[in-house]
């Protein structure tokens, strides 16, 4: 009878981690049945407590070049271990009126791609710095030396399927600007020119250099002086008297870096018997009442002819705009109509010119009328405001808008008023909408108010159109239309994303699964009051408020759009919001962040299922104990968040069986976070039944609750040689059909 039993209970079946059927003294040996062909394989290499990467940790730092070169800026951050590659972002930041930079938003930024043989090909960026070419061809007259520029970079490997990390900001990034406001005296000395600048930031020194040409070509290098001086003295020999020279600044900083060529300062020495200095230069017409000329006048030299120049408020370099003969007029007065822009401050100064009967000609010193001068010649156009924005009332009948808009050039209060002169304009201002950009012709009344800070706040009827703008009127002179504009629609409504749902003609294959076996997610949205004529943006993130990035590099024009995440993996909640877009594709208003995540495919079910049981089997002791006899009996065990499984080995008949219960059984919280809830909840058996050839099968069926809801049906997998050796489980996640999975799946 003794010997009986024990051959009983050496052939008793047993199910592990791997599900498989074993022998007591395959039990014994703490080793599992992986395959047919007889291989067995430790349990601790299946169960271990070593933490899986799922999301790449985000570079500690990220430093950005800041006035170090003239037409880039160059990019460096610590690199993550086992990042593949990084993912580089750019905001440009624009001057507020004020003249303080605000910090961008998540919208501001886009993809920086990298490059390969000199075609911009891939967001992925292998290495951890980057040079952003910002200026192909450098000159001071470009706005970028303006403009402050953030950069955010996130590691990625979509190789291994791990999360991007979150993104690190940058400080605000700079270009190194030339020297500006170049100015040369004009024959107010006899034997020297004097030239002065405004100083570049990072700059240690100053590179003068000197021409006869307008354009500064052919320039002779005159010296330098250190960066806490913003002068230079020219001696000029009796010789060179009367010679007009143009002179040019190089700043150059402490890592020997130079700047862009600042503008051109004309200068020049005041020759013996040159006429007198111009007097009396006035703008007459053109501060705010013109808007296609500005004229200046002044007192009349006897005998002297003139030449006009002009710089502005945007160019500082002289721009020669022509001739005027003698005259014996009491004032003489030129009109200027040469490329003027709105927005742009002018200033003139005159110069009085005699020929003698050689005609050699003698050149007086230039007026003070420049804008550094006590009485600047100062003029403008009448200008429409430099900017519009425009945004929706929600809710609002009839329809309204929301306007707000800078004072106008030359009026009290302008953010932009150059300060030198008094005598502001009092002016009104007209909004007009219509339905196409080439269609804004409907007045719309409105009353502007009082404006704070610099700006107008208006509400107005928008007549349901959808682009606007404005001009500003001066008595009966209207100024030139402003940017078109149009509201920024309403923030997308309804904003859903699929939750392991079966998705028709996505999930029917599982070749539309990632290597991961995550199908993708379906997001979709309703369009916000009024629609949204330029479509919508899809932003995505593991995170529910922070570190969202753009998936759509196109505008996506339906309601819905599929996600196929390369990297997306099991376990993991993505989310989602929609960024409303206007027909110039611009946009403020984002959707509530949706959660979302793919279904898997049946055997990725198994696998992330199964994680779940070995956790649980791990925690018996009666089934790894290494006595014959000791592996008989009961005991119950508790899951590390909830529930119970209970395990049960008797000898039935000439054979054994085994049964394993699961109470709503949970040892994982899903992505580790408490607060989402358990990963897989496990209710119902694993049995097993075998007779003494050590051949059977195992039933019982496990219904899932968690993140992935469903049921694993075990009646279709055989035992033969002490082991699972054929068969299949039957996955039936919630929604989709039952698939069958092979009895090796979930035992790699």
């Amino acid at each position: 009878m003794k010997n009986t039993f024990n051959r009983l209970f050496i052939t008793l079946p047993v199910v592990c981690a791997s599900f498989s059927l074993l022998s007591c003294y395959q039990l014994f040996q703490g080793k599992i049945a992986m395959n047919s062909d007889g291989t067995v394989s430790s349990i601790s290499s299946i169960v271990t407590d070593t933490a899986t990467i799922t999301q790449l940790p985000a570079p500690s730092q990220i430093f950005v070049s800041n006035g170090l070169f003239s037409d880039k800026i160059q990019i460096a951050w610590s690199s993550v271990p086992g990042a593949a590659s990084y993912r580089l972002e750019r905001a440009v930041v624009t001057q507020n009126g004020d003249g303080s930079f605000t910090a961008p938003d998540e919208s501001d930024y886009d993809s920086i791609k990298a490059s390969g043989n000199g075609v911009l090909s891939s967001d992925y960026i292998t290495g951890t710095s980057y040079t952003d070419d910002i200026l192909d061809d450098p000159k001071y007259t470009d706005k970028e030396y303006t403009y402050r520029f953030f950069y955010r970079v996130s590691a990625e490997n979509s190789y291994k399927k791990y999360d991007p990390s979150l993104f690190t900001v940058s400080e605000a990034g700079s270009l190194f600007a030339p020297p500006s406001a170049i100015k040369a005296t004009l024959g107010e000395n006899t034997d020297f020119i004097k030239v002065t600048w405004t100083k570049s930031v990072k700059a240690s020194y100053y590179r003068i250099y000197r021409s006869e040409s307008p354009d500064g070509t052919n320039a002779a290098y005159m010296g330098r002086v250190t960066s806490n001086q913003n002068w230079y003295t020219d001696d000029i020999p009796a010789s060179q008297q009367g010679i007009e020279y143009y002179y040019t600044i190089y700043a150059q900083n402490g890592s020997g870096n130079t700047s862009t060529a600042s503008s051109v300062a004309l200068g020049y020495t005041l020759a013996a018997g040159a006429p007198a200095k111009v007097d009396g230069v006035t703008v007459t017409e053109g501060r705010g009442t013109t808007t296609d000329h500005i004229t200046v006048s002044w007192k009349t030299v006897p005998g002297s002819s003139y030449a006009v120049y002009r710089t502005s408020s945007t160019d500082s370099a002289y721009t020669l705009l022509g001739s005027v003969a003698a005259n014996t007029n009491e004032y003489t007065t030129y009109t200027d109509s040469q490329s003027l822009k709105t927005n742009v401050y002018y200033y003139y100064q005159v110069q009085a010119l005699q020929t003698d009967q050689d005609g050699k000609v003698s050149k007086g010193p230039f007026s003070a009328s420049s804008s550094t001068d006590k009485n600047p010649a100062e003029g403008y156009l009448l200008s429409p405001p430099s900017s519009l924005t425009v945004s929706k009332v929600l809710n609002s009948a009839p329809a309204q808008c929301k306007i707000q808009f800078p004072v106008a050039l030359g009026a009290e209060g302008c953010l932009i008023n150059s300060g030198l002169t008094s005598g502001y304009n009092a002016y009104s201002y007209k909004i007009y909408g219509g339905n196409t950009a080439d269609s804004i012709t409907t007045e719309i009344s409105f009353t502007p108010g009082v404006p704070a800070e610099g700006y107008y706040t208006a509400t107005i009827e928008s007549g349901g159109f959808k682009f606007f703008k404005m001009n500003t009127v001066n008595g009966t002179t209207v100024s030139a239309d402003s940017t078109v504009t149009a509201p920024a629609p309403y923030a997308a409504k309804g904003t859903a994303a699929s939750q392991r749902a079966s998705i028709s003609g996505v999930t029917d294959s599982s070749a539309n699964a990632n290597s991961s076996g995550v199908y993708p997610v379906k997001i979709t949205w309703n369009a916000p009051d009024e629609g949204a004529d330029g479509g919508y943006y899809v932003y995505r993130s593991t995170r529910e408020t922070t570190g969202f990035r753009k998936i759509t590099e196109e505008p996506v024009t339906t309601l819905y759009y599929v996600d196929s995440n390369d990297t997306a993996k099991t376990g993991t909640y993505y989310y989602y919001k929609i960024l409303s877009l206007n027909i110039l594709l611009q946009g403020t208003n984002f959707s509530n962040a949706a959660t979302g995540y793919g279904a898997l495919t049946y055997d990725q079910y198994m696998r992330e299922y199964n994680k779940t049981v070995k956790q649980s089997q791990k925690k018996l002791t009666l089934m790894h104990k290494s006595g014959n006899t000791a592996k008989l009996g009961s005991e119950t065990i508790s899951g590390d968040i909830s529930g119970t499984l209970s395990y049960d080995a008797s000898v039935q008949g000439l054979g054994g069986r085994v049964v394993m219960h699961y109470a709503d059984y949970a040892d994982f919280y899903i992505g580790s976070d408490a607060a989402l809830g358990a990963y897989f909840v496990l209710s119902g058996n694993t049995n097993t039944s075998a007779s003494m050839d050590q051949s059977g099968s195992m039933d019982g069926t496990v219904t899932c609750s968690g993140m992935y809801p469903g049921t694993v049906d075990y009646g279709s997998v055989k035992i033969i040689g002490g082991g699972a050796n054929g068969g299949n489980y039957i996955v039936t996640p919630d929604g989709f059909a039952p698939g069958s999975v092979s009895y090796t799946i979930g035992n790699e």
